[in-house]
């Protein structure tokens, strides 16, 4: 597994605790440098770069969390090219983003961060990856935020929880063709 742009290193101890194999890439030095700290196989690298060194057909998955926000279109088609090509058949690829159909994140949060390129919206996402000749492609809604007043089962009252509370974040996942 490879994480790319990894930070902390959060995901890699998790998927340790879980005796999965992985690595991470990240081009912050600071971050690279924290992760050898606690012992994480991370490669200080151009995430570009680190891709297009990587044969074909090596990983068994590619993740990435909060990432394709900062990438120009002609640079997350070209991220998403160089993981399906990384992959292996049946590998999976796992991209967690800020969810813009929660007006709050998409008009506001999102805009925090101010290397943040543009919103992505979930089906623009999910058509990326298809494009590109993922499969059985599928978004997971992440993180609503808690205590909302629109609690009546009224399609306004739904409607006003979905974009005020509703999912903070969502994940896109694709499997490259082949036996998993």
């Amino acid at each position: 597994m490879l994480d790319v742009g990894c930070g902390r290193g959060e995901w890699l101890e998790l998927l340790g605790e879980h005796h999965l194999s992985a690595r991470g890439v990240d081009s912050n030095a600071t971050m690279q440098a924290h992760c050898a700290e606690r012992r994480f196989d991370v490669t200080h690298a151009d995430v570009f770069d680190y891709m297009r060194a990587l044969p074909d057909g090596r990983l068994g998955a590619v993740t990435g969390f909060h990432i394709i926000e900062h990438l120009a279109l002609e640079t997350l088609l070209e991220f998403i090219s160089q993981t399906f090509r990384a992959l292996r058949p049946g590998g999976v690829a796992i991209f967690e983003t800020p969810n813009c159909k929660n007006l709050l994140v998409g008009a506001c949060n999102f805009y925090l961060d101010p290397t943040h390129r543009h919103p992505i919206v979930p089906e623009v996402a999910e058509f990326i990856l298809a494009l590109h000749g993922f499969v059985d492609v599928q978004i997971h809604y992440l993180a609503p935020i808690a205590g909302s007043p629109f609690t009546s089962q009224s399609p306004d009252s739904q409607l006003l929880d979905r974009y005020f509370f509703g999912p903070q974040d969502f994940s896109v996942v694709g499997f490259k063709p082949g036996s998993k």
